[in-house]
């Protein structure tokens, strides 16, 4: 089997690769298939429980998956995903002041990506041709916080871009809650 090895890094240490286990990672065999690809599709992001099942349209056939996370500082995470050494996909998590405005802040990610339309998820959601963005409150140890997820798709567009679109609102429609759990957010 060919399991996913997450590199994780923070702001002030240095790089460290860490194995996940078998026990979070769907095997595609059981799970369905993707193309001619013999990776598993992982159960788990750099640390978030997300369905296999969201996660695997977005990625391209291929042999090897890996993931490098990094610490960006205050509440801010990246966790880019990649097949054959190749970027797959990105992930962003951010924790803003709750009166935080992230279809501004992002407005030039979400032009780039492609057609930002507003979706059902989350408070804010926005889903683009490459990518897609939600918020969500985050009560933490009596703390209010907004928690921002970004994801986007690099590379050219599919044929099918309203597929790929529904697929990405799938993606942070689960990815969102998933984060909020993995962060402790109450209510």
């Amino acid at each position: 089997m060919h399991g996913l090895t997450t590199r994780t890094r923070s702001a002030p240490g240095r790089p460290r690769t860490v194995p996940l286990t078998a026990a979070v990672v769907a095997l595609l065999g059981t799970a369905g298939c993707l193309g001619s690809s013999s990776y598993a599709a992982p159960g788990d992001i750099c640390g978030v429980t997300v369905s296999a099942d969201v996660l695997r349209p977005l990625l391209p056939t291929g042999e090897k998956l890996g993931a490098d996370a990094a610490d960006l500082g205050k509440g801010s995470l990246v966790c880019k995903i990649h097949v054959d050494d190749a970027l797959a996909l990105y992930l962003r998590t951010d924790l803003a002041p709750p009166d935080t405005d992230p279809v501004q802040v992002r407005r030039r990610e979400l032009d780039r990506y492609g057609h930002p339309a507003a979706i059902s998820v989350g408070d804010q959601g926005r889903v683009a041709d490459s990518g897609a963005l939600a918020t969500a409150l985050c009560r933490r140890q009596g703390t209010d916080r907004k928690v921002i997820v970004e994801a986007h798709v690099p590379g050219d567009l599919p044929e099918d871009v309203p597929q790929r679109r529904e697929d990405l609102t799938r993606f942070i429609g689960a990815y969102l809650p998933a984060v909020q759990k993995s962060l402790g957010c109450a209510g």
